[in-house]
């Protein structure tokens, strides 16, 4: 059923009892031999104009203000049906001598906030009129026509949500209650609705430092818009199975968490879409995180409270501290003139009575519990037992207020914890550059202030002698200072979008965080397969931006030094992000473009297929139980093959992207009967 065009000699607008000619025009191919209907249609009734006759032109009175529907109906001369062509339009009908008449009009002023929206705000029309009993109805133009969103009433305010874009029209009719018209006045107000700033996910990261099985895992997603506007969130978890899982259905909260009972690899997918928007969303991102059954297990330390030699009996307490894993097990060997083996236990402390004097090894294997193998880390103490006998002198802690890196002209305290011996007594030697550069000679005071005044490596070695010992030292130790003329600069982390593919001329974008930042200049070095192609020099920003126009492994040195750096720099870091060409070509299909083939008569096979770049294609034929090569790599993506005989056949396609130095990517194959 084709349209009937309706036009009118006026402008769809007219008064009470002029002459207005209305005009159906049908298709130049369709309008010849056809009847015309016309119908007039006012608040749903609808009364006959010109019955069907041949005459496509017809003179209409109105007769009643408002707005009327009129309607064509046309159909071919010898059709049974009702009609077979339908055109509908409307027409403002007014009442002039009553716009004469009447002094002062209903309606004064119509107020709209602005004259556009965004989907899913609030639009208040405000009538402005002249009489205090006026009434106000209020239409809006839809597909269908004007559709009714509120009857007369004394309220001259009309709210209403945006919910779809396009240009929205508003009709307001107003009446005096003692009038007999359907309509005394009428105007219209036009605005337009649009989507608004478009929503994009900025940031989606992994809070959580360790991602262990069975720990809390939380993620936080930021998107570029502010708090005022209303977005929901719904996040999705895929494990290494392919399974998915719904973490959070659409809802307001930005943060989630949750536990994984199994150790792998997981991807995590965030739908963001606008509260009122009609889109299933409007922006997604993916991370992947692995989750580890638990911390990798290595051994920091492996120390005794005694230094070696000692004396035979004398208790040796053997501590070791180790981090991660579950539930750790130690094993501790003993190999010497009196071997011992614990197996594994769980304790990380061992006291060990030596029964025979010589030279030991001490040997701690760690392991987590779950481990089948022999251990995951190991060390090795050397120690020697001999025959003297006297009550050990040990260092039990030193204690510095700086850490590593001092600044010069600071002081530092450096304190001794000891025990053992009689009357014990603590020597203090600097060094710079492996020479000696001041020392408190043996004394009853445990602690020492050294105010380092130049800058360099210093190292502190702390003696602890018996009151009645021979020896040059009972027990030493040392403490390493770096002394700067500043605070060293230091890199905490560097930044880049959580993105799985990089492409050519894809945006990359590098942020560091670093310490004291306006102190501190920053330097990036770019490679390309391992050549440099760019260096910055010490510059003060803080993010590098990106577009490679070439694949290959990038890689990105980050160098930091503080401003009163002058050799070489305090921090560096690097990170590696390969960029590729083009997406790899997948999902390759091969199709007949007719079903049934025949001797003699040709029949073309097209391929298509997604990702790549400057796709190829090359056609292999199988015929009698031989695979032939029909048609060597090329742009074309079909081939027209002519079989002579009947019989069963194949055709296989390869394809890859023209700068690919492979035989192939992807392909597709498939079988058809010549009859």
């Amino acid at each position: 059923m084709s349209e009937v065009l309706i036009t009118f000699d006026k402008n769809y607008e007219g008064c009470i009892e002029e002459e207005i000619n209305i005009k159906a025009i049908v298709g130049e191919d369709q309008g010849i031999g056809l009847q015309y209907k016309f119908i007039e249609g006012t608040d749903g009734i609808w009364n006959p104009i010109q019955d069907f006759s041949s005459k496509n032109i017809c003179l209409w009175k109105p007769q009643t203000k408002g707005k009327h529907i009129i309607m064509v109906q046309a159909k071919n001369e010898k059709s049974s049906k009702p009609f077979d062509h339908l055109g509908k339009v409307e027409f403002i009908v007014k009442n002039e001598e009553e716009e004469k008449n009447m002094k002062t009009k209903i309606i004064e002023d119509i107020s709209l906030d602005k004259t556009s929206f965004n989907i899913g705000e609030k639009i208040r029309v405000a009538v402005k009129g002249n009489y205090e009993l006026a009434l106000y109805r209020f239409w809006i133009k839809g597909k269908q026509g004007w559709e009714a969103l509120r009857d007369y009433s004394r309220e001259n305010k009309l709210v209403y949500t945006a919910s779809e874009v396009g240009t929205v029209e508003i009709l307001i009719e107003s009446k005096m209650p003692e009038s007999e018209n359907n309509v005394d006045e009428f105007t219209t107000i036009r605005f337009k609705v649009v989507e608004g700033k478009k929503i994009e996910i900025i940031d989606f990261e992994c809070l959580t430092e360790s991602i262990l099985v069975n720990e809390e895992l939380i993620f936080k997603v930021i998107t570029n818009c502010d708090s005022n506007r209303n977005l929901l969130y719904k996040f999705l978890k895929i494990d290494k199975d392919g399974k998915t899982t719904c973490i959070q259905e659409y809802s307001s909260r930005t943060i989630i968490s949750f536990k994984e009972k199994e150790w792998g690899e997981y991807r995590l997918l965030c739908l963001t879409r606008d509260m009122f928007s009609n889109k299933e969303f409007d922006d997604r991102a993916i991370i992947t995180y692995e989750v580890k059954p638990y911390e990798e297990v290595y051994i920091k330390n492996f120390s005794s409270n005694l230094n070696s030699p000692q004396v035979c009996g004398t208790e040796v307490m053997f501590k070791v501290d180790a981090k991660g894993g579950r539930e750790l097990l130690y094993r501790y060997i003993i190999e010497g003139p009196n071997a011992e083996d614990t197996g594994y236990i769980r304790d990380n402390t061992l006291l060990w009575v030596s029964k025979a004097e010589g030279e030991y090894k001490i040997i701690v294997k760690v392991k987590d519990i779950s481990y089948e193998e022999d251990y995951e880390d190991i060390k090795i103490l050397d120690f020697e037992i001999d025959k003297k006998s006297e009550k050990p002198v040990k260092i039990v802690d030193i204690i510095t207020s700086k850490n590593k890196n001092s600044v010069i002209l600071q002081p530092v305290n450096i304190k001794i914890k000891a025990e053992g011996g009689t009357v014990l007594k603590y020597s203090f030697i600097v060094f710079k550059d492996g020479k000696e550069m001041e020392r408190v000679e043996y004394g009853t005071s445990n602690w020492v202030n050294f105010t380092p005044e130049e800058k360099g490596e210093y190292e502190v070695e702390v003696r602890v002698l018996d009151k009645y010992s021979l020896k040059e030292y009972d027990s030493h130790s040392f403490v390493y200072l770096k002394v700067k003329e500043y605070i060293p600069a230091e890199i905490d982390y560097i930044l880049v979008e959580s993105k799985e593919t990089y492409l050519v001329l894809d945006t990359i974008d590098i942020e560091a965080i670093v310490q004291n930042t306006r102190s501190v200049k920053l330097k990036y070095v770019t490679k390309i397969n391992g050549h440099e192609v760019e260096d910055t020099g010490y510059i003060n920003a803080r993010k590098l931006k990106i577009k490679p126009k070439c694949p290959g492994k990038y890689t990105f040195e980050i160098f930091a030094k503080n401003i009163k750096c002058e050799d070489g720099y305090d921090n560096k870091k690097e990170i590696s992000i390969y960029v590729h060409e083009a997406v790899p070509i997948n999902s390759t299909k091969i199709e007949a473009l007719k079903d049934n083939i025949k001797v003699n008569e040709e029949v073309t096979f097209q391929v298509s297929s997604i990702g790549g770049k400057e796709v190829c294609y090359e056609f292999y034929i199988m015929e009698k139980g031989q695979w032939v090569r029909a048609q060597e790599y090329s742009r074309k993506n079909y081939y027209t093959f002519l079989p002579f005989s009947p019989g069963e056949y194949r055709v296989l396609v390869l394809s890859k992207s023209y700068y690919k130095k492979v035989n192939y990517e992807d392909y597709d194959k498939v079988s058809f009967k010549v009859c």
